[in-house]
């Protein structure tokens, strides 16, 4: 049980990763879950699941960035080398 909770974190914390360079790379999702070994699938849904916005616009990106950095600190991830947003 502990060994699965520990895997479901590493896993959220490699999706919050790939969020994070999905907001202020300029990559594609399914890029930035490739390059973090996350199934496409698991990804568009933690997305859904969290309200996470997909990119078409800049406010896109603000707001992506803004709820990916949100949600990194509540999982208590260190984000003071992120640039953050504005």
């Amino acid at each position: 049980m502990k060994l699965k909770m520990e895997l479901q974190k590493d896993m959220e914390k490699r999706i919050l990763v790939a969020l994070y360079k999905y907001y202020t790379n300029d990559v594609t999702f399914e890029r930035a879950a490739e390059d973090e070994r996350i199934p496409i699938v698991l990804f568009v849904n933690y997305i859904n699941d969290n309200d996470l916005p997909i990119v078409h616009t800049d406010k896109d990106v603000i707001v992506g960035r803004q709820r990916v950095i949100a949600l990194m600190r509540e999982r208590g991830l260190d984000v003071s080398k992120l640039r953050l947003p504005a």
